[in-house]
C-alpha cells in the first residue's frame, strides 16, 4: 500500500452556479457514502493532469476540458495517509455516447448543489479546495493558463529575461501584484535563476501566498522546464 495518495477532483458549475458533487458508495474505502467532488485516486501509471478527464469520460460520458486550480494536504482518515488534493476547473466539450462504466463507479448518487451547501458537506480539504476555486473566480480567474503553463512559459521567457524586476504586467496581461508574484516566481523556477527565485519566493509569501500554493508553483516552473527542449 503506498504511503501517500495523490486524488484529482474536477469542479463543475451549471449555468445558475452550482457544484456537480457525487455520493461515495458505503463499501468504499475512502470516505464512504460521503459527497465528492467528482474524483480519483491518481495511480501510479498516470499523471495527475489526467484523473479528471478519465473520470469524466468513464463514469459521466463526457470529454472535458481542464484547468489546474488549486493544490491542499491532507491525510486519509481510515489509515493516516498523507494526501495531495489537486483540484480542476471543469468545462464539458462533448457527451459521449454509450453507458458510464457502473462497474468501477466508486458513487451512487448525482446532484447539483448550491455552492455554500457544497462547501459545508464535504470533507475538510474539497471543501477548502471548492472554496478557493469559488473565491477565484469571484476575482475573474478563468484557470486557462494554469492548465498550459509550458505555453505560458514559453511566450513570456524572453520577456522575462530581459525584464525582471520589471513593475510592467507580462506578455500584456493584467495581473494583480498578488497574482503576477506567483507567475514570476513560477517563471523564476523555469529558468533556474537562483537569485530571482528567492526574491520572487519572499514576494509571493509577503503577498499572502500559502506554502502550499508556493510549492506547487515551484514544482510546475520545474516541471515546464525539463520538458521544454534545450534552445
Amino acid at each position: 500500500m503506498p504511503e501517500s495518495l495523490i486524488i484529482g477532483y474536477g469542479v463543475v458549475f451549471d449555468e445558475a452556479g452550482r457544484v456537480l458533487l457525487l455520493r461515495r458508495r458505503s463499501g468504499e474505502a475512502l470516505w464512504p457514502s460521503r459527497w465528492w467532488l467528482p474524483g480519483d485516486v491518481t495511480p501510479l501509471s498516470e499523471e495527475p493532469d489526467d484523473t479528471v478527464p478519465r473520470i469524466f469520460e468513464h463514469l459521466l460520458r463526457q470529454r472535458v476540458r481542464v484547468g489546474y486550480a488549486h493544490t491542499v494536504y491532507g491525510e486519509e482518515p481510515s489509515s493516516a495517509r498523507h494526501t495531495v488534493h489537486n483540484a480542476y476547473v471543469v468545462t464539458v466539450e462533448e457527451t459521449l455516447d454509450g453507458a458510464p462504466d457502473d462497474e468501477s463507479n466508486p458513487f451512487d448518487a448525482m446532484e447539483w448543489w448550491d455552492a455554500a451547501s457544497a462547501v459545508s458537506e464535504l470533507p475538510d480539504q474539497q471543501a477548502e479546495l471548492l472554496s478557493t476555486v469559488i473565491e477565484r473566480r469571484r476575482a475573474g480567474w478563468t484557470f486557462e493558463d494554469d492548465a498550459n503553463l509550458d505555453d505560458l512559459f514559453g511566450r513570456v521567457e524572453v520577456e522575462a529575461r530581459n525584464d525582471r524586476g520589471s513593475d510592467h504586467g507580462m506578455s500584456g496581461r493584467s495581473l494583480s501584484a498578488r497574482d503576477e508574484a506567483l507567475v514570476r516566481l513560477a517563471l523564476s523556477a523555469a529558468l533556474k535563476a537562483g537569485a530571482d527565485l528567492e526574491q520572487h519566493l519572499q514576494a509571493a509569501r509577503d503577498l499572502g501566498w500559502s506554502a502550499a500554493e508556493i510549492g506547487r508553483t515551484i514544482e510546475l516552473g520545474q516541471a515546464a522546464s525539463a520538458k521544454r527542449p534545450p534552445a
